[in-house]
């Protein structure tokens, strides 16, 4: 049974979509949202959008504001971007030799103190950087035409997430993870999320092999559902709790990150966005429809949902590097998502049940 009663505060939901080299719009907001107090009751993610999620709810060693901070030391200094626009802390080599390299390194001395950028000065991040791209570059790994995708399963995420913590959290999250197995979508709660399992979430085809779990082989679930709805409803289903307000982060809203490309890497970018783009406005398209028939359908005010969209409009002179992983793209990102944070909370603060708007 649904329980929707009067004079409470609302229940609101954060739908996380799609999205990896803007992640970074959605660790800005966040920061805003987490300034200001503003709390939710469920998030779901989908594809990068689960990344976010679960480094903003369960943070390793860190603060939540801190954590959406950090993001940004994923990205790779300006200087060495430049001459190899690839990102090699997020996509590492794949196969057993490379898990064993990259287990090594993790217990020389001084790997903690070149891995974490926290406090470091712009020379010492970039120090940090080209040790990393050596390290990447040395890691052995062997790719066939029989391997089943080119990178690993996100081995970062361990060093960024708390997994046992993340269990514990007031907040029930919901990662979406497509079943080929089985033809269906999978939908994973914190209670069922593992390393393992978020490799599942996010292992997109060609860049990295269908991850297995449970006898079953899974791909990420943004490649069929770039906005994991299906996770609210299964909150809803859960916990007889109806959901207020619906916000959703529309990272991949903006036409304009379609560009006439600049190399052959900028292109096999692009061919992976230009079958997203669509699939967002689509997916969104179903859900406001879909959303319009519950709400007619509701002879009670209380019983309807209300839903908050979030876009990131990118300014024109940003649109050839918008994708880009360079840390100073990563930075303008996160401060343009920063202040559109900040502008939503001045729009929608009351309806999502805070004192005051953000100021």
């Amino acid at each position: 049974m649904v329980e929707h009663t009067t004079h409470r505060k609302p229940v609101n939901a954060l739908v996380l979509g799609g999205g990896a080299p803007n992640f970074s719009l959605m660790t800005g907001a966040l920061l805003a949202f987490e300034e200001a107090g503003l709390q939710f009751d469920v998030v779901t993610g989908a594809g990068g959008g689960g990344s976010v999620a679960l480094t903003y709810l369960a943070p390793k060693g860190m603060d939540r504001a801190s954590a959406l901070k950090n993001s940004l030391n994923l990205g790779i200094s300006d200087e060495i971007y430049r001459f190899v626009p690839m990102n090699y802390k997020v996509f590492q080599k794949y196969g057993r030799m490379a898990d064993a390299y990259r287990f090594l390194l993790s217990k020389m001395p001084g790997y903690r103190r070149v891995m974490n950028q926290t406090n470091m000065t712009k020379g010492q991040k970039l120090a940090s950087d080209l040790i990393q791209a050596w390290w990447a570059i040395s890691t052995p790994a062997l790719v066939t035409p029989w391997s089943k995708g080119l990178c690993a399963h996100t081995p970062f995420i361990k060093d960024l997430v708390d997994f046992s913590k993340l269990k514990l959290i007031r907040e029930e999250v919901y990662l979406n993870s497509y079943c080929l197995t089985d033809h269906k979508m999978q939908i994973f709660s914190k209670e069922q999320i593992t390393p393992e399992v978020f490799g599942a979430t996010g292992a997109f085809p060609f860049i990295y092999p269908p991850a297995e779990k449970y006898g079953k082989s899974y791909i990420e679930g943004a490649t069929e559902e770039a906005f994991n709805f299906q996770g609210v409803v299964k909150f809803i289903k859960d916990t007889g709790k109806m959901v207020d307000n619906i916000v959703i982060f529309n990272s991949f809203g903006n036409t304009e990150y379609l560009q006439p490309p600049r190399s052959l890497w900028a292109a096999y970018g692009q061919s992976i966005i230009s079958a997203l783009i669509p699939l967002d406005r689509a997916n969104l398209d179903i859900f406001y429809n879909r959303l319009e028939e519950w709400n007619e359908a509701q002879h009670d005010e209380e019983m309807m949902i209300r839903a908050l969209r979030l876009d990131f409009p990118i300014p024109d002179q940003w649109e050839y590097t918008a994708l880009d992983w360079s840390r100073s793209n990563l930075e303008r990102l996160f401060h343009l998502g920063y202040q559109q944070g900040k502008a939503f909370l001045r729009q929608h603060s009351q309806v999502l049940g805070m004192e005051a708007a953000a100021a």
